[in-house]
């Protein structure tokens, strides 16, 4: 790619807020913890999006709330990051926890979906967003005007079901115990809808998505943040390569965007090279790499969409 065509995440973040400056630009950065990613009210980046922590009487954090730069209504996604009692068990694995916080390359990766893709976004694109977590970039991606399936693990589809219903009680499509549309509720849709799904990462759980999601001929983007660290997930990313491809397989002209933060060992480079040589991906490209938060973003495409 030429490099006056890469993107960094200024251009990004200056494209949301147009040529405005306030006291919040004049952040200094060194003040960003970005060891992880995990944001906080504190940070530099989550300033943008008027990010907030909500806490209880002991200060314990049971919440985020964000607002949409871009949101010509400036509505307040708020968010509950408990999960339920028998979930809690198993929090101290990675995925997890890592499913209940909100990370640099959800939002960088949401800032450059706006950027290229908003014509079709506030025209009813489908998205399908992986390993989700919280889903806050699928939820704005509905919010402004697109149609989203947001899907991670089942156990924490109930926190993600219930933050569709606080935020979206109109569009969002509820499942019953099988994880299945019923028919009427299929029927009785509107053009703009959003739903949460489980999905277990293999190919046969993608046709399962796709089929009791009423997407059967796929999506338009599919969209992916920081699912790929060694450290916590394991190789999951193998997995999570053969999921694109089947996705790119069954609709080669979707758009593929992955969003990842360069941490140590984290392996990133073995994931790009897998979906390089990848039956039904056609080409991967570096669209963004900003090394002073030490993120990238690359988008794939089908073998017929290159």
């Amino acid at each position: 790619m030429m490099e006056k065509e890469r993107l960094t995440l200024e251009d990004n973040m200056s494209a949301q807020r147009g040529d405005e400056k306030s006291a919040n630009d004049e952040c200094d950065g060194d003040e960003d913890d970005y060891s992880l990613g995990s944001v906080d009210s504190d940070d530099t980046t989550m300033k943008t999006i008027q990010f907030q922590s909500l806490r209880d009487g002991h200060k314990l954090e049971n919440g985020i709330s964000l607002v949409w730069p871009t949101d010509p209504k400036s509505r307040s996604l708020a968010l509950t990051t408990l999960l339920e009692p028998d979930e809690l068990a198993p929090l101290f694995a990675g995925a997890q926890w890592a499913g209940t916080r909100v990370w640099h390359a959800a939002i960088h990766g949401m800032f450059y979906m706006e950027k290229e893709y908003v014509a079709e976004m506030s025209t009813g694109a489908s998205l399908l967003e992986l390993g989700c977590g919280l889903g806050v970039p699928g939820m704005v991606w509905h919010m402004l005007g697109g149609n989203a399936v947001l899907s991670d693990q089942e156990s924490i589809m109930s926190q993600l079901h219930a933050n569709l219903r606080t935020n979206f009680p109109n569009t969002t499509m509820m499942c019953n115990k099988n994880e299945e549309e019923t028919d009427a509720a299929i029927a009785s849709s509107s053009h703009e809808e959003i739903s949460a799904r489980p999905l277990s990462w293999s190919r046969e759980g993608v046709r399962r998505l796709l089929n009791d999601s009423g997407h059967a001929n796929g999506f338009d983007f599919v969209l992916n943040c920081d699912c790929v660290y060694e450290p916590l997930y394991g190789k999951s990313w193998e997995l999570l390569v053969e999921v694109i491809d089947e996705l790119l397989r069954i609709n080669p002209k979707c758009i593929v965007v992955s969003s990842v933060e360069r941490r140590r060992a984290d392996g990133i480079d073995s994931f790009v090279e897998r979906m390089k040589s990848s039956e039904h991906v056609g080409r991967v490209e570096q669209v963004l790499r900003d090394e002073k938060l030490q993120l990238e973003i690359y988008v794939s495409k089908g073998v017929d969409n290159i």
